[in-house]
């Protein structure tokens, strides 16, 4: 929800920018970041959230995706039904709800997700978004989804505020400056709301650098995920494997163009260990589970982290580097060949290409020369007006047959000299 602040005086969008703490009253804003994991919203008998889809403005912007969702009334982890602060190493920051009007109001009700590194969250009370008046404070548990009720004296106020003084300082899945809350719930005196549920990570939202297996609705293995692994474990065992390929959906489709797999690759003794829809922490999870156990690849083909764009690009690139990393540590005697992600989107003009090629900028100072060597051929694929059209990736993310044989061709050099002894 992009907030509005066109009823609020000049002057007064300005002060909310001043920071002043305690006996002073007054805080800096600051975005809070919110990837709270929760299941559902939270009714409580005769009483409403005061807050519920109402406006917010952040003191540090979250760019990738997550400032929102902070006043939805969800309670949820998933993309654009959380808030999330900025990255940035300046503390306190803040995130500012405005009721819209002067409300009596008793109780805040907040939390955060089992991930991230928010510490101490002060709340303050405002009646003219100037004046800020401090109501409570409490330093959350990190790595534990947690909800608390702030309860204080009956006051009039219009803005609810709240600072992150601090942060943990180790990173759980996320940076340590991005600051996370799940929502804000806000209520008038009387009955004490009852506290929402903390619930799990859900499927997908796990930090990118961690293994974690795939999962389905009901939190339990995704029962297809488990059996492409066990196959993969078998065919470790069935014979030597001099290059595998490492990946998600788009390396699991070589299976698809059996010709040209065998014409590039079958002299290799190839191994195609791609699973459909991986993220980077399923990859790390298949490493961990045994899938790089008693063989010896020369060289590793490894692309993967399409399925993460919805995470912000330092972590997406944190994840490809600790799986590049996990491969130098299980296969100590192995290259790794890392491709850059290729495009996806029809339009060169969507917001996705950039981000891409932001991600892929970073993937390449992996390179250095030897054992890990880049490769991007992102641009062959492309046509002369920067699309990606229906005949070469007809979904605009994997490639046809065509692109297959580009892929071939592109990398064939490169391949060929990392596999001589």
């Amino acid at each position: 929800m992009r907030p509005n602040w066109l009823d609020i005086p000049a002057q007064t969008e300005k002060r909310l920018k001043e920071t002043k703490m305690n006996n002073s009253i007054f805080m800096t804003g600051a975005a809070l970041l919110s990837l709270l994991a929760g299941q559902q919203a939270f009714a409580v008998p005769n009483s409403q959230d005061l807050a519920l889809n109402k406006s917010f403005i952040s003191s540090d912007s979250n760019v990738s995706g997550w400032n929102s969702g902070l006043t939805d009334g969800s309670w949820q982890a998933e993309r654009e039904k959380t808030f999330a602060t900025g990255n940035s190493s300046v503390f306190p920051k803040s995130v500012t709800v405005d009721l819209a009007t002067p409300t009596r109001i008793g109780y805040v009700v907040t939390g955060v997700p089992p991930y991230g590194s928010t510490r101490t969250v002060d709340v303050s009370l405002s009646a003219n978004g100037s004046r800020f008046t401090q109501i409570g404070e409490y330093v959350f548990s990190q790595k534990k989804a947690e909800n608390h009720l702030f309860e204080f004296a009956p006051v009039r106020a219009r803005y609810v505020r709240l600072t992150y003084t601090d942060h943990y300082p180790d990173a759980a899945g996320f940076d340590p400056t991005y600051a996370f809350t799940s929502e804000i719930a806000v209520y008038a005196p009387g009955a004490a709301p009852a506290l929402p549920p903390p619930a799990a990570t859900p499927p997908g939202l796990e930090p990118t650098d961690l293994p974690a297996p795939k999962r389905i609705g009901d939190g339990s293995i995704n029962p297809s995920f488990l059996e492409s692994h066990e196959s993969f474990l078998k065919r470790g065992k069935e014979g030597p494997i001099g290059v595998l390929f490492l990946g998600d959906s788009i390396t699991h489709r070589w299976l698809g163009v059996p010709q040209i797999w065998q014409q590039y690759y079958g002299k290799y003794d190839p191994a195609d260990f791609g699973i459909e829809g991986d993220q980077t922490q399923h990859v790390l999870w298949r490493i961990a589970n045994g899938e790089l156990a008693g063989i010896q690849p020369k060289v590793v083909v490894l692309m993967i982290g399409t399925n993460n764009i919805g995470y912000p690009s330092d972590e997406i690139v944190k994840g490809d580097t600790k799986i590049v990393s996990e491969i130098h540590r299980n296969l100590p005697g192995t290259k790794v060949l890392l491709l850059g992600i290729f495009p996806r989107g029809a339009d060169a003009n969507d917001p996705v290409r950039a981000k891409i090629k932001g991600i892929n900028a970073e993937l390449a100072k992996l390179d250095n020369g030897g054992s890990t060597r880049y490769l991007d051929i992102g641009d062959k694929f492309l046509a002369p007006d920067g699309s990606l059209t229906k005949e070469m990736f007809p979904d605009a993310l994997h490639p046809a047959p065509s692109g297959y044989q580009i892929w071939a061709d592109a990398m064939q050099p490169l391949l060929a000299s990392m596999m001589k002894p």
